[in-house]
Parts: C-alpha cells; sequence; structure tokens
C-alpha cells in the first residue's frame, strides 16, 4: 500500500531511508504498518514495490524541485525559526548561571557560596504565547487543507505570497463559482455577530471567545485585492469572495454562518460545500488555477 499523502502534524522520519520528516512536510502514512516514508522512497510504484534486479548504468535526471505549495508551511517554518531562538537564548541564560555559580564560588568561598544559594537558578520555561502561536495557526491551516482534499471541481492554492510582503495567504479556492480567499484561524469558543450600533446605525462586529475579532475580516479584505489585483489583466469578471475558516471554535446548536462585511464566517466541515457550488465558471477553474499560480508564489520560496 502507498498510504496516504498528508502534510505531517509531528515530525518523524522515513520508515525506509530514515530521512528526518519535519512538521509540515508532505509524507505518506501506512496505518496498516503505522509508518511514515518519504515521498521520494514512495516514488510510483509505491512503498511495497520490489526494487530492480539489476541497476541501470545510465544516471537518472536530477530530481525535479517539490512544489512548496503546502499549508501551514511557511508557519511551522516561522514556529521553527523562533522557537529554536527562544529555546537557544533561555539556555544560554542557564549555562551563565552555572559559569557564574562556579566563578563566584571560587572568588569568594564563603559569600560566594551564600550569593549562589540566595540566588534563584534560571529554568528553560514553556514556550511563549507568541512562539506557539505560529505553530497553531499552521495547525488551523492543515485542517482547511485536510477537508479540502476530497472536494470536487475545485482547485485549491495553499500558502501563497503576497507580493512585495512578507504576509501571505493561507488558502485560494478556484471553484464554479470564483475564486475564495479562505483565512484559517485556530481558536477556542463561541463565534458571534453583535450589532454595536444604536437604534438607527449598524455596527456589525465579530467576536469570538468575547473578544472583538472584526480586525481579522479587514484582514480578509486586503487579501481579496491583492487576488483582485492579481486576476485583473487576464480574468478581471471572476467573483473574488472571502471566507474565515475557523477550527475548534463553537457555533451554537443551529450552526449558522456569519456574514460581516460580505466575508462568510464558517467551521471546516462547511467550507467544501460554499466554495463548490455550481457557478458559471466551472469551465475555467484550472486556467484560473494556473494564473494565480503564475502570479502567486508559495510563500516557502
Amino acid at each position: 500500500m502507498t498510504g496516504k499523502l498528508m502534510n505531517l502534524r509531528r515530525a518523524g522520519s522515513c520508515a525506509d531511508c530514515a530521512t528526518e520528516l519535519p512538521v509540515g512536510k508532505p509524507a505518506y502514512w501506512v496505518a496498516s504498518e503505522r509508518v511514515v516514508r518519504c515521498v521520494e522512497c514512495v516514488g510510483d510504484t509505491g512503498p511495497d514495490a520490489s526494487p530492480p534486479a539489476v541497476a541501470s548504468p545510465v544516471q537518472s535526471a536530477p530530481p525535479q524541485p517539490l512544489d512548496r505549495d503546502v499549508a501551514g508551511g511557511s508557519a511551522f517554518r516561522e514556529y521553527e525559526r523562533r522557537s529554536t531562538r527562544e529555546r537557544a537564548k533561555k539556555e544560554q541564560r542557564v549555562n551563565d548561571d552555572v559559569e557564574w555559580r562556579a566563578a563566584i564560588k571560587e572568588e569568594r568561598p564563603v559569600l560566594g557560596r551564600l550569593a549562589a544559594a540566595l540566588t534563584p537558578k534560571p529554568v528553560i520555561t514553556p514556550e511563549s504565547q507568541s512562539t506557539n502561536a505560529w505553530k497553531v495557526g499552521g495547525e488551523g491551516e492543515q485542517r482547511v487543507a485536510e477537508v479540502m482534499a476530497d472536494a470536487v471541481g475545485v482547485e485549491v492554492l495553499h500558502d501563497r505570497r503576497v507580493p512585495g510582503s512578507r504576509a501571505n495567504i493561507d488558502h485560494i479556492v478556484v471553484g464554479p463559482r470564483g475564486v475564495f480567499v479562505v483565512d484559517a484561524k485556530k481558536y477556542t469558543g463561541a463565534v458571534e455577530l453583535r450589532n454595536m450600533g444604536g437604534l438607527f446605525r449598524v455596527d456589525e462586529r465579530l467576536y469570538v471567545n468575547n473578544r472583538d475579532r472584526t480586525a481579522l475580516v479587514d484582514g480578509v479584505l486586503g487579501q481579496l485585492e491583492v487576488v483582485r489585483t492579481a486576476l485583473a489583466d487576464t480574468f478581471p469578471d471572476v467573483p473574488v469572495r472571502g471566507v474565515l475558516c475557523f477550527v475548534g471554535c463553537e457555533w451554537g446548536w443551529r450552526m449558522r454562518q456569519k456574514v460581516v462585511k460580505g466575508v462568510t464566517a464558517l467551521w471546516p466541515v462547511a467550507l467544501p460545500e460554499h466554495v463548490c457550488a455550481a457557478g458559471s465558471h466551472a469551465g475555467d477553474v484550472e486556467a484560473i488555477a494556473a494564473h494565480l499560480r503564475s502570479r502567486l508564489k508559495p510563500a516557502t520560496q
């Protein structure tokens, strides 16, 4: 069996070649053996295929670079960078403390021991919330990719770079009704639509876990303009819509989607139906997706 191709949620190593496979890397999960295999080892024949009896004397062409269109790829990369830096700083403080204690005890055997005993030792604390948030964000993007993996009639682009910026767009879905920009957020708590205006003024805001998260809507609106600009020269009439997909939130027993400033907020399993509905652009899906891939590069490149 070739297993299921997926973006790894936890780091591992290939069962065949022992190559280290970091979080977010595409690999094959073989449930019957409970192992993972890298894409290179699986190849076109699958992990159960027998090797050729005689090696070919002709040198094969160098492998082509893998498409870095990986859900959560840039988020996990930023998490690893921040986590490594944060861990190094904490370890350095611990090492500096060990050296200080040894030095002060040698310089002043009595007072130095007293000072060392009265001074708390630094410890390696858990990761900061700001660092861990990048990992949580990547997990949310992976969940969206999972629910869209079997969607029919659409093309999905993951983790695309905003031109001229370090920002990225989590997902772009091209479907029969047009293009959907999907921003994934992994939060907890209830999602609510509240009118904060007065009797004669409507001011609808999006709340998650009793916090005003309307700024997320404004962020999606900015991403819509990026995609519209990318389409303008070839597909100017294709509609571009915004979606906020909340992973891990509560929606109440009625499970109703929310719409704020034209942006739809929904839960993961509702996303495929929302973007796969019939429309007038069904015949243009592949062409539109190819155009966007050429204009909006993967954020991990």
